[in-house]
């Protein structure tokens, strides 16, 4: 037996004990360490967390270091690292206080970007006609009449516009044939006109730009052929003309007085009162050697005096009601034609 283990069991027990306190003691020294030098940043989920001897500082500040740069890269707004615990307040239990959010600093308001502003092209002057002196012709029927209108002349030295029409293609100037100059037009911003030939046949019309040199006229352009025709108006019905009673009396020095019957009619427009020396049938409108003596418009008057007489002429008369239409005036009611020699 060995001289310790000769030792009773009491002394053996208190070596014993001094020693394992020193060990306990050394133990939670490290573990005190190392919880100090614990980075403030957690440890992955699930992973312990490291520890750092003294002489690795230097290692543990640049790795810290980097993962700031790293978080700041991420979060432009980083929270600052909480403050090292000292040891005596590493031992206290740590009670983990709800983080309070901070505030993000609010974004820079974008202010709007202007609309870009838009070019306006250029203006483009309107190209020059190709030919100035050329005169388009449209010719068309309106009614009983027919109308011109063309390009107008854009050379040197107009002076008038000459419409010639024709009964064939051949439209010349200066006219020939049967060719007819039916209007002359001295204003260049004038092309226009209006004409009313024959009804029911075809018209062949051109327009000459003119103007008026030392050997006469020249021409300075001349238009297109244009054949145009105008229907006839419709034939109006024949109306029937109602006779009214009618009477002559001669009064010696002052003339002779008419009287007949009244024309009552919803068209009434005016008596013509008619005579004539050498036509025993005097009419209106008007015939060979009728004249036109008065016109009355009221329908009840019905009496006229003619005192345009000397004694011993004879006249004859009629006296004609007429209602007035497109055509002209047409006759609703007439006398009979008599005579009478003037005293």
């Amino acid at each position: 037996m060995t001289p310790s283990e000769k030792k009773p069991a009491s002394t053996r027990l208190s070596v014993a004990v001094p020693g394992a306190l020193t060990a306990a003691l050394f133990i939670g020294a490290v573990a005190f360490g190392s919880s100090s030098l614990r980075s403030t940043d957690p440890s992955p989920a699930g992973q312990p967390d490291a520890v750092v001897a003294k002489d690795d500082a230097p290692a543990f500040g640049a790795t810290v270091a980097a993962q700031g740069r790293d978080r700041f890269k991420h979060d432009p707004t980083p929270h600052e690292p909480a403050p090292a615990k000292d040891a005596a307040e590493s031992a206290k239990p740590e009670t983990q206080e709800p983080e309070t959010a901070r505030p993000e600093a609010p974004a820079e308001e974008e202010k709007p970007k202007p609309a870009p502003e838009s070019k306006k092209p250029a203006p483009t002057s309107k190209p020059a006609p190709a030919n100035p002196t050329a005169l388009t012709l449209e010719t068309w029927a309106k009614d009983t009449k027919v109308k011109l209108a063309w390009t107008p002349f854009g050379g040197e030295g107009f002076e008038y516009y000459k419409v010639v029409r024709s009964a064939d293609t051949t439209v010349t100037w200066p006219a020939s044939g049967d060719d007819q100059v039916v209007g002359v037009i001295g204003d260049v911003n004038a092309p226009w006109y209006a004409d009313k030939p024959g009804c029911g046949t075809a018209w062949y019309y051109r327009v000459f730009a003119v103007r008026h040199g030392e050997a006469g006229y020249a021409t300075l352009a001349a238009s297109n052929v244009s054949m145009v025709g105008t229907a006839c108006a419709p034939a109006s019905e024949p109306v029937a003309v109602k006779p009214l009673a009618f009477a002559l009396e001669v009064v010696p020095g002052a003339g002779i007085r008419l009287s007949w019957e009244p024309c009552w009619n919803d068209r009434f427009a005016a008596y013509k009162v008619v005579r004539s020396k050498v036509n025993a049938d005097p009419r209106f409108p008007l015939n060979d050697g009728a004249e036109l003596v008065a016109v009355i418009g009221d329908a009840a008057q019905t009496v006229f005096l003619d005192g345009g007489v000397a004694a011993g002429e004879t006249w004859t008369y009629r006296v004609v009601a007429v209602k007035s239409s497109d055509g002209g005036y047409v006759p609703l009611c007439e006398t009979a034609a008599m005579s009478a020699a003037a005293e």
